[in-house]
């Protein structure tokens, strides 16, 4: 699908017409096409999953990655493809919503096998376009597999379900396995390689959690326990160059120093720890030759660190690398100079100079704010929980395309003010913002102290005023655009999720910690000063959004939305959505607005991080469901309108979608406008739709419902010029009685476009 837009950003504007949805019928005309009705398109989704495995065939073209992510009892799986050396495809899966992946080999480009839990073996003959299944004889988890050729492979894997370390063989492409599996002391077996027919390796933990590696010189029949290094991690990943040269990648919360590489030039039979990468986490490593070995190394907690750790003389030295993400990372693949990874989030990431640089080849992203800078520039960034703050989608043709621009920061939340001023903000404790005045060609960077306070979000009233909050009631104004910032007080201590101002003087924070200890702040002063508003439950409010200095909602953890019509001296529920969190609200007045919601994900009922978009058009009162992300964990980050027919929204799972003719109607006409009238109105058995043709043209009426829905086509069809008279018996499409209440008859033809609010029943 392309689309040809036209852009705006904000929470609200004099451009944004009133949503009608208070009144209920329309009638439609149109030149030379059917009325479209409200509708969120996608124009970007791909599953965002842990990516577990990857395999690089050596021509340096093909590979595969295969993942999965749970929720709820849910589960989603993702195979992704690559043929040419650079684009990345997702492939259709036959289980892709009840098997977890863990492993991925490919003996050619065509013949291949994915394994997962539950003894889970699926294999290919056409490169992943089609997989049947094969029988394992096991129902324990399968983690790795290694093929040598098209009809020799082992499968090892098992996590604390069973005492032996497990082992799967197979001589005939896998239509059957041999279990070979041994010994009654095991935990997990994390990797697999073999050498040759004869030769293989598995590593992982033994019952007690201490490292074993396993070494078999008959092809799987018998195996011999090697020795690992005092001072040494579990082993996650090994890689051998022929039957003497290995290296084995280790990870450990609880060594110092961690990260430790194993080596070893007889087989294993010594293993010697050889550098160590400074990082706990190290669950991949491929060696492209004796001398090339490449592994990523990452810290997760703080201090957040990623590093690709190189060498290129066999481990004498290693060099390390950062690339622009911090994620668990559980596949590798090096060949030539190229470098592969994979991680977690559905990311792919290439070097094309062994380690150096570093880009995207496939991104199924946590997006978390969209913005619209000119009537073509909008703007997707992503979300620093997805390990990477500096990711940009841009569009430069109305949203038509998108891509990923290197030239901008990128960060965790976007806003424009106007075509040329703009920011960009890292949130953390090492907060930064960028910001442009040049519609985004340039940006400067400007820091943010913040002690030990996380930043999560900031809010921009102008060009030049602006605030940052976060953890600890930290709250930080600049009247200089951002390059400066000071403190003011907000007299708590609790998390301040939001900030709005309705103009210099007058704002509102809100917050709180837990899903409850709910604060609001008020300020007439620009936040010199903050006084105490009393919500109207303990609630923790998470978004917040004012039309005025009188009227404004907020939505809090549990779905409760509270509203004030008094510039918060009182607040009181008005509406409840069961869902965990609030994400997003925009308001484009008093009664018209936007609410994205979020499940909690785990295991729980319910618990499937499923994201929702709502809308309202009775200023909070009553919700109507528009949009449901189709996978769990699908959350929707941000919303921006770009127009007053387009509401753009960007979510996890790589979502880009947006809302197309988000009003129904136009302006309401008088009932004696000589080109189109209603009457009776209110009406009981039917009215009468009448209106005048002055130019021929093709003409359309259509009959809608308060949620936009279609109830009755009554015209779509060439007319000459006259008048003309058209009924509606207050029936829909399908021949039934429609309830009593209000409707939208909507007429458009060539230039002119009338829209009607019309009441069955009188």
């Amino acid at each position: 699908m392309k689309i040809k837009l036209n852009s705006f950003s904000g929470c609200f504007s004099e451009k944004v017409r009133a949503y009608l949805l208070s009144i209920l019928l329309v009638v439609s005309i149109t030149s030379g096409t059917k009325a479209q009705l409200p509708d969120w398109d996608t124009i970007s989704m791909d599953a965002s999953v842990m990516f577990m495995d990857l395999c690089v065939l050596p021509d340096g073209l093909h590979g595969w990655t295969v993942g999965s992510t749970g929720a709820a009892g849910e589960m989603l799986t993702s195979v992704v493809r690559m043929t040419d050396g650079e684009h990345w495809e997702q492939l259709p899966f036959p289980e892709g919503n009840s098997t977890i992946l863990n492993g991925v080999c490919f003996a050619t480009p065509d013949s291949g096998w994915v394994v997962g839990n539950n003894g889970k073996i699926f294999a290919t003959t056409d490169g992943g376009l089609t997989w049947n299944q094969q029988s394992s004889g096991t129902s324990r988890k399968l983690s790795k597999i290694c093929f040598i050729n098209s009809t020799t492979g082992w499968i090892t894997g098992g996590w604390q379900d069973g005492n032996s370390f497990l082992v799967l063989k197979t001589t005939d492409g896998g239509n059957t396995w041999q279990n070979l599996s041994f010994g009654s002391n095991c935990y997990s077996c994390l990797d697999i390689f073999f050498s040759d027919e004869m030769n293989g390796w598995i590593c992982g933990h033994d019952s007690q959690l201490d490292p074993h590696i396993h070494h078999t010189g008959d092809g799987g029949l018998t195996w011999t326990a090697q020795t690992v290094p005092q001072g040494a991690g579990v082993p996650y990943s090994i890689d051998f160059t022929d039957n003497d040269n290995g290296w084995v990648s280790t990870s450990s919360l609880y060594l110092t120093p961690s990260g430790a590489i194993l080596h070893t030039t007889d087989g294993g039979s010594t293993w010697n720890i050889q550098y160590y990468t400074g990082l706990p986490y190290n669950y991949c490593l491929d060696a492209r030759d004796e001398q090339h070995i490449a592994i990523a190394a990452v810290n997760i907690l703080q201090p957040n660190s990623e590093k690709i750790v190189v060498t290129s003389d066999g481990g004498a030295s290693w060099d390390q690398y950062t690339p622009p993400v911090i994620n668990y990372t559980n596949g590798l693949q090096y060949v030539g100079d190229h470098i592969w990874f994979a991680a977690d989030y559905g990311q792919v990431l290439q070097s094309p100079d062994n380690g150096i640089s570093w880009d995207w080849a496939y991104k199924a992203s946590l997006y978390r704010s969209v913005a619209w800078s000119t009537p073509s520039d909008g703007w997707v960034v992503t979300a620093s929980n997805a390990g990477v703050d500096g990711y940009c989608m841009h569009t430069t043709d109305g949203g038509e395309t998108w891509f990923h621009d290197e030239s901008v920061p990128g960060g965790s939340q976007v806003s424009f003010i106007n075509e040329n001023t703009g920011w960009m903000f890292f949130e953390g404790t090492n907060a930064r913002i960028w910001r442009t005045t040049d519609g985004g060609d340039s940006w400067t960077q400007h820091n943010i102290s913040s002690g030990s306070a996380w930043l999560g979000n900031f809010f921009f009233i102008n060009e030049n005023t602006g605030w940052v909050f976060g953890s600890n009631g930290v709250i930080k104004v600049t009247h200089d655009g951002g390059s400066t910032w000071n403190n003011q007080s907000s007299g708590t201590s609790n998390y301040v999720s939001a900030v709005f101002f309705t103009d210099e003087n007058e704002g509102w924070a809100v917050g709180g910690y837990g899903g409850a200890n709910g604060f609001i702040r008020h300020t007439t002063d620009g936040g010199d000063s903050w006084t105490v508003q009393t919500p109207a439950n303990d609630d923790h409010y998470q978004v917040a959004c004012f039309t005025d200095n009188m009227t404004g909602i907020l939505v809090a953890v549990n779905g409760k939305v509270h509203k004030t019509t008094d510039g918060g001296n009182t607040w009181e529920v008005i509406s409840q959505l069961y869902h965990d969190y609030a994400d997003y609200l925009i308001m484009t007045d008093e009664l018209n607005g936007f609410l994205a919601m979020r499940n909690f994900f785990g295991g729980g009922s319910g618990e499937d991080g499923r994201g929702f978009i709502y809308r309202t058009a009775d200023g909070g009162e009553s919700w109507t469901l528009e949009w449901e992300g189709p996978w769990i964990k699908s959350g929707i980050g941000g919303m921006a309108f770009q127009d007053d027919d387009h509401l753009w929204a960007c979510g996890a799972q790589n979502t880009i979608i947006v809302r197309n003719s988000p009003y129904v109607g136009f302006n309401d006409v008088s009932l004696n406008n000589p080109d189109f009238s209603v009457s009776p109105n209110p009406f009981f058995p039917e009215t009468k739709i009448t209106f005048n043709i002055e130019n021929p043209g093709n003409v359309s009426i259509n009959i809608f419902d308060v949620s936009g829905k279609l109830v009755k086509s009554l015209m779509n069809e060439t007319k000459t010029t006259g008048k003309y008279t058209v009924y509606w018996n207050g029936k829909n499409n399908s021949d039934a009685s429609v309830p009593n209440g209000l409707y939208f008859v909507r007429f458009n033809h060539v230039a002119k476009s009338r829209t009607q609010k019309v009441v069955k029943g009188l």
